[in-house]
């Protein structure tokens, strides 16, 4: 075996060796990504059943549940590479089924997919480092073995896929893609690849020798220079952002501990939605049967997310000033290279706002035979945002341009600060490579290796020649001018920015949903006289007093509100009557309008509500005023089984007649309708002596379809009434034996005589019984008998009788029975 041949076997075995190395290194923190994802959603999961379910435990045995544990962690280790999950979910019978497509949930998970491609790129780094390819072909040629390697391990890995079967349903999970195999080998390749390239370029540079770099590298190397310190100034900024946003999401949200790792794991998201935000862009939401939305610094749901915006502003300002102090000055912008840095934002953004920042689910399914259609529900950024970004870049560029003057005279610190991170950062355009003051790029002298840090350090500072005339430095004058400049530029942003946020606060307090919080805060309160002050009541004037403080008083039991945000739905059409339809009422006087929707208990029970409000003038211009234009009333009725007086809550009434006149047939009631403020009122009758009252509040609040309202008072006659009743009988039917007449006018008996002017004599032979009705004013008579006798026109004498037996009502005034019979 020859030297040469020796020595190809050994690299041969070393391009092996290190491609599986980084296979391997990679394979291991995806595992981990895996596990830490898998034990979040497991957490959340098992936190979300234990809540729903009472249970503390899972329902299948400890194999099953190994088992499923472990497709799980399978499944979420292959989906950083997928970025879909397809799931789908049949029950017996076919009742509900997602058909063969099923849905599928589009989401990258970025914190995982991370950490695999910072273990990737350091582990090249390293292997390269330690064991160095012979060229640049061998070094692609592991980061490609190694690619293929994980892309195959991914595809083994998401196969099986996760099975759940529950009784009556089975529902499977995979997270099989088009996308795996590809964007594996994808991103270990690209990592790889460039770990080794950093790793060869790092072995050159403390070389004896450099090779020099031409125009393009040197353009490129210039431009990934400028991008990576706007890169890294947005990446600080978005971790800020980010992490603020998941604090408020946490504190939100109960602080659940079971919440927190899912909130980890959403970290990056979080960080780059709420970086769209900042910059101005937005967040559009689709749901199911419901218009786009979009969400911006600027809604109303974020009343304090445009100060989110000055950290970027921040940012943007020190990112152009340390990209400016390592170009070379001239007089206007170079227009030839001030657009690539937009051009890469822009690329970089549209790649991220199209793939890997959205989170989608959509799918279909079928509900007992009807199918749903497409469904999708999906946060994506606004399909502008990288042209947004673009317009940023380029404002970074035109900062890059003139802010390092600027700075130079107004704060020579923040200058030096400047060139400090510059020159740190090292690379192509650094202050130690480029003059920044004049015009053209400078050639430092050689230093041998063999000189002294004493004796570099001691060389004089290059002189250069400019190829135009030099610049006269600026007088203490002119300098101080600026300062001044400066400082009133400073200050008059500063009041700016604190009256913007005064006015900003302010108006939160004064908006449509501080205007209806302090309303139905007010009817909470009881304080009627206050909320009719915010929203007239819109009620006849004979019903005001149902309106009132007194009224509100009353109340056993006002609502708690609980909840009170703005939303899409419309307020509900109001009722011309309690027991008939919604009538339409048109709304709209050309001003802005919003709804509110306002959640409060009342009585155990969850309620909601819209109402609508109104922009009126501002007040000094710039703070809004708003104006509730439904009212919180609601029609309501109260019932009672006879026709005597009661209260209602502190308002007295006085029902009509009895509809129901039916002896024993349905329940006979006198409706009272009225309008208040809702709350559970109570209801009051009249206690006598004839009568006992059993009594029941009335709820006001939104009436529910074919709800059939109850009686709030029954009265129950008493022994005493049936006595009374019987005794004003008696007394009636020794009146009607008095009279001479066959058949007495109002009397429970009569006969047949031939003759009209034939004279009777009437006598009771027996009493009747008398019952009285328990659900109306009416009695029955039966069982009597009177007799009668009379003398004929031959002078014969003639006797009979008739039965005592009819209907009648009895009317109660005061403490005295009269009756009428039928």
């Amino acid at each position: 075996m020859t030297l040469q041949s020796a020595r190809r076997i050994a690299g041969d075995k070393q391009f092996l060796t290190s491609a599986a190395a980084h296979a391997g290194i990679t394979a291991g923190a995806a595992a981990f990504a895996g596990a830490a994802l898998c034990g979040a959603t497991a957490l959340f999961l098992s936190e979300a059943l234990n809540a729903g379910s009472g249970t503390s435990g899972p329902g299948s045995s400890g194999m099953q549940f190994a088992d499923q544990l472990w497709r799980m962690f399978l499944l979420l280790t292959s989906l950083p590479f997928s970025g879909r999950l397809e799931a789908g979910f049949e029950t017996i019978g076919g009742f509900v089924s997602t058909g063969d497509e099923g849905f599928t949930l589009g989401v990258w998970p970025l914190a995982s997919l991370a950490c695999v491609v910072l273990a990737s790129l350091l582990g090249a780094y390293l292997l390269e480092r330690r064991h160095p390819q012979r060229s640049g072909g061998m070094r692609a040629g592991a980061a490609a073995a190694a690619g293929v390697a994980f892309a195959v391990l991914m595809l083994l890995v998401a196969v099986p896929g996760v099975r759940f079967d529950a009784p009556g349903a089975v529902a499977t999970v995979s997270a099989l893609g088009p996308a795996l195999a590809p964007f594996s080998f994808a991103t270990v390749f690209a990592s790889g690849w460039l770990g080794r390239s950093l790793a060869t370029r790092k072995r050159l540079e403390v070389g004896p020798t450099r090779r020099p770099r031409g125009p393009l590298a040197h353009e490129l190397a210039s431009l990934a220079t400028d991008l990576g310190i706007y890169a890294g100034a947005l990446s600080l900024t978005g971790a800020v952002l980010g992490t603020v946003t998941l604090v408020v999401v946490f504190v939100q949200t109960g602080a659940q501990s079971a919440l927190l790792p899912m909130l980890l794991a959403g970290a990056p998201h979080a960080g780059f939605w709420a970086l769209i935000l900042a910059h101005l862009g937005a967040v559009t939401v689709t749901a199911p049967y419901t218009a786009l939305q979009g969400i911006s610094v600027l809604s109303p749901d974020l009343p304090f997310a445009w100060i989110s915006v000055l950290p970027v502003v921040l940012a943007s300002l020190g990112s152009a000033l340390v990209i400016g102090v390592g170009h070379s000055r001239t007089r206007t912008p170079d227009l030839a290279k001030i657009w690539r840095l937009p051009a890469a934002v822009f690329v970089l953004w549209m790649v991220g706002s199209l793939v890997f920042l959205p989170v989608t689910l959509s799918g279909s399914a079928t509900v007992l035979g009807f199918t749903l259609g497409e469904l999708e529900l999906a946060a994506r950024p606004a399909f502008w945002t990288p042209a947004l970004f673009a317009v940023w870049a380029l404002a970074v560029e035109l900062g890059a341009w003139a802010l390092p003057d600027r700075a130079r005279a107004l704060t020579p610190r923040a200058h030096a600060v400047a060139i400090r991170i510059r020159t740190q950062l090292g690379g192509s355009g650094s202050p130690a490579n480029v003059e920044w003051a004049g015009t053209a790029p400078v050639a430092l002298p050689s230093v041998s290796a063999s000189a002294s840090p004493h004796q570099a350090s001691s060389l004089p500072e290059p002189r250069h020649e400019s190829a135009g005339p030099q610049p006269q430095p600026m007088t203490a004058r002119t300098k101080r001018r600026l300062r001044i400049v400066g400082v009133c530029t400073t200050v008059a942003v500063l009041v700016v920015t604190a009256s913007a946020i005064a006015i900003t606060s302010v108006n939160t307090q004064r908006g449509a949903v501080a205007k209806v919080r302090e309303y139905v805060e007010a009817i909470a309160a009881g304080d009627a006289t206050h909320a009719g002050e915010l929203v007239d009541p819109n009620v006849e004037t004979s019903q005001r007093d149902y309106v009132s403080d007194a009224m509100l008083a009353s109340a056993t039991e006002r609502i708690t509100v609980l909840d009170v945000v703005e939303t899409e739905l419309s307020p509900a059409a109001p009722t011309t009557s309690w027991f008939e339809e919604p009538a339409q009422e048109p709304h709209g006087s050309g001003r802005e309008t919003r709804n509110v929707q306002v959640t409060y208990r009342l009585g155990g029970t969850t309620e909601s509500t819209v109402l609508a409000v109104e922009r009126i003038e501002n007040e000094f211009l710039v703070l809004e005023t708003w104006r509730v234009v439904t009212p919180l009333v609601f029609e309501s009725v109260a019932g009672t089984s006879h026709a005597m007086d009661f209260t209602i809550g502190a308002v007295a009434a006085a029902p009509g007649p009895v509809e129901t006149l039916t002896w024993e047939g349905s329940q006979p009631v006198s409706w009272v309708p009225f309008s208040a403020y809702p709350a559970i009122y109570p209801v009051s009758g009249t206690e006598s002596t004839f009568y006992s009252v059993a009594s029941e509040p009335v709820r006001v609040g939104p009436v529910e379809a074919e709800h059939v309202p109850d009686r709030n008072l029954v009265y129950t006659p008493t022994d005493a009434l049936t006595e009374a009743v019987d005794a004003a009988v008696t007394a009636m039917i020794d009146e009607c034996v008095l009279s001479t007449d066959a058949a007495p006018d109002g009397c429970p008996f009569d006969t047949y005589v031939y003759g009209a002017d034939t004279p009777l004599s009437w006598q009771v032979t027996s009493y009747p019984d008398v019952s009285v009705s328990t659900t109306s004013d009416r009695f029955e008579v039966e069982d009597g008998l009177a007799s009668f006798s009379y003398t004929g026109s031959s002078g014969r004498t003639s006797t009979g009788s008739s039965p005592i037996r009819t209907t009648g009502t009895f009317t109660v005034v005061g403490g005295t029975v009269t009756i009428e019979f039928s």
